[in-house]
């Protein structure tokens, strides 16, 4: 099912059937600042079956969640030190993910064979007025085609998933450019893609 919202002033009423959606136990795609994203709430173990299952993902493969404040950053990941914290508070929202050792609130389900989580906080307000509304961060992964590509339309997004989605969220295409991804779970920090976000901005690379 399609819902098209406004990306720059989304209307309450249709973020509120997507809180609605995603709190009955669905799965949704929405826009970030980045790409489209397959969500669920990752206090929902079924749900996150159900991304796991949609995608055929392999456990070893990273996942991050989308949040929408900085206090949520301390509560899901270990680690952040004082100056590292300062670079997110200055870049976020953006188009960034920062890695770090996933911390004991993170669910086992989406851990597997890997101990850390990446952490979004994307500069768009659909996703955040979503995670804000619904009090919990979500689980978030990109579509992508056979051949590695991001999937940017939901259109073409709704006729590859069809009902096994509870929702696609249309804000408009997206240009196909990933986040900026920064490991802070190993030390000196490690880049691990450059995207989006501005690498000059960390001022670390």
């Amino acid at each position: 099912m399609i819902v098209e919202i406004d990306p720059e002033h989304p209307e309450d009423w249709l973020l509120a059937r997507a809180v609605d959606a995603l709190r009955s136990g669905g799965v949704v795609v929405m826009p970030t600042d980045t790409v489209y994203a397959i969500t669920c709430r990752m206090s929902d173990q079924d749900a996150i079956k159900r991304v796991y299952a949609l995608k055929d993902m392999d456990p070893k493969k990273p996942l991050s969640i989308l949040v929408s404040d900085m206090t949520t950053v301390g509560q899901y990941a270990r680690g952040v030190s004082t100056p590292v914290f300062r670079i997110m508070k200055r870049v976020l929202p953006g188009a960034y993910t920062f890695v770090f050792p996933a911390g004991p609130d993170v669910p086992k389900i989406m851990l597997r064979k890997r101990k850390t989580i990446g952490i979004r906080m994307p500069d768009h307000p659909i996703p955040l007025e979503v995670v804000g509304r619904l009090g919990e961060p979500l689980l978030s992964t990109s579509i992508r085609t056979p051949d590695d590509d991001f999937v940017n339309d939901p259109f073409e997004i709704d006729d590859r998933f069809g009902n096994r989605l509870d929702m696609v969220i249309d804000g408009g295409k997206l240009a196909p450019t990933p986040s900026t991804v920064v490991d802070f779970s190993v030390d000196p920090p490690e880049l691990l893609r450059a995207g989006k976000g501005d690498l000059d901005a960390l001022e670390m690379f």
